[in-house]
């Protein structure tokens, strides 16, 4: 059996964060475009899930007005979300230059997307990319979203895609760090579907009106609806999950490892109903001690067995290395705690646990500064079976 654990990396254009108190919150960004005169802003879900207060950033002529929002309508399958300013300084937008694009896009049709990424790095200036449509399906043939040629980086999250002639086609979601010029837009159609189920929502313009201008104009109008989000976090107070994770074993039940982890990685959780095999459920607990580091523990269960553990640290701190002396000292019969002890600092900062059944486990290391390669080892009864070393 082999066993590859896939870094998803999905670039999750979410957040330059920036510390603003240890103990309590952080400042987090990402991008939005206006729909309405009124306030009305769409960007990403995942700019906005667990925010405890929101600020909408708009620039015009060189001048910056700050407002507070409120979320209105979110859409987790699809990463979408509404939001709205809700602040007695704020004025009515004038009206849209654009509208939605339903139908029609084409691969290698011409592109650009807007946004503010890293604005601690880049500064608060919008950033302007252009592409093309590479393909009308994303990730793993997502059928929800555009991959598309135009570079895309942390804090576009919610940004506006825009056809060569101004209409609005999609807003950018993610992107790949060793992918160049490979970048994620969700579909316009799925954010239209969300506006339909926000009530009272304004029409928006017939029609887009700076098609013939030259793309430097364009570029100027739309600035003045491509607003930048802050969002106050909670910030984790968790330092490391190393020695909770240990306490997890094939015999903890789901409530077991929620009372571990409450107050500790609640925070920033994820569920998901693993529809693609049936009675799987996977659940994930995203740690963080500040702005550079993270780590998470993912718990997956058929029914109401924990059939896989897995823990990743990312962090600038990593020391492990995984060689061939390592290897040569796991041995048939050696014990669990044994191998642990071993590894544990090594490549144990990238861990995956799988419980095969009532006596066999496999447990893989993995380099965390070399992800294609790591151990895997199999017990049978706590003792070691087999042990591989695989390079990718």
């Amino acid at each position: 059996m082999k066993h590859k654990k896939k870094y998803l990396i999905i670039f999750l254009l979410f957040c330059f964060a920036v510390k603003v108190n240890a103990q309590t919150t952080s400042m987090a960004s990402g991008s939005g475009i206006v729909l309405s005169t009124e306030g009305y802003i769409a960007t990403n879900n995942h700019v906005v899930d667990g925010g405890l207060e929101f600020f909408v950033d708009v620039f015009s002529n060189g001048i910056k007005k700050s407002y507070k929002a409120n979320v209105i309508k979110t859409d987790a399958t699809n990463d979408l979300a509404i939001i709205k300013i809700n602040d007695p300084s704020f004025k009515n937008f004038s009206i849209l230059p654009y509208t939605l694009r339903m139908q029609g896009v084409n691969v290698g049709e011409k592109v650009f997307a807007m946004g503010y990424p890293r604005p601690g790095l880049q500064g608060e200036e919008v950033k302007v990319t252009d592409g093309i449509i590479s393909s009308k399906t994303g990730f793993q043939n997502d059928n929800k979203t555009y991959q598309i040629s135009a570079p895309i980086q942390p804090g576009n999250s919610g940004g506006p895609l825009f056809d060569n002639s101004g209409n609005l086609i999609g807003l950018t979601n993610s992107g790949i760090p060793s992918g160049d010029n490979v970048g994620y837009a969700i579909k316009i159609s799925n954010l239209n579907n969300l506006l339909d189920m926000v009530q009272d929502f304004p029409a928006m313009p017939l029609k887009t009106k700076i098609s013939a201008l030259p793309f430097t104009e364009k570029v100027k109008i739309l600035s003045n609806f491509t607003v930048l989000i802050r969002v106050i976090v909670p910030n984790c107070d968790l330092k490391t999950p190393s020695e909770l994770f240990y306490k997890i074993n094939s015999n903890s039940s789901l409530k077991e490892i929620e009372k571990l982890f409450n107050k500790e990685g609640d925070n920033y959780r994820t569920d998901i109903a693993m529809a693609s095999f049936a009675g799987s459920s996977w659940y994930k607990w995203n740690f963080c001690e500040n702005s550079n580091k993270q780590a998470s523990v993912d718990c997956v269960f058929m029914g109401n067995k924990l059939i896989m553990i897995s823990k990743t640290f990312r962090n600038e701190t990593c020391n492990s290395n995984l060689n061939e002396d390592l290897y040569k000292l796991i041995k048939p019969g050696l014990s669990y705690s044994s191998v642990c002890k071993l590894l544990q600092g090594e490549g144990d900062k990238f861990r995956t646990d799988y419980n095969l059944n009532m006596n066999m486990n496999s447990y893989s290391w993995f380099d965390c500064k070399n992800e294609n390669l790591s151990f895997q080892v199999f017990f049978l009864n706590d003792k070691v079976n087999t042990v591989t070393k695989s390079k990718y």
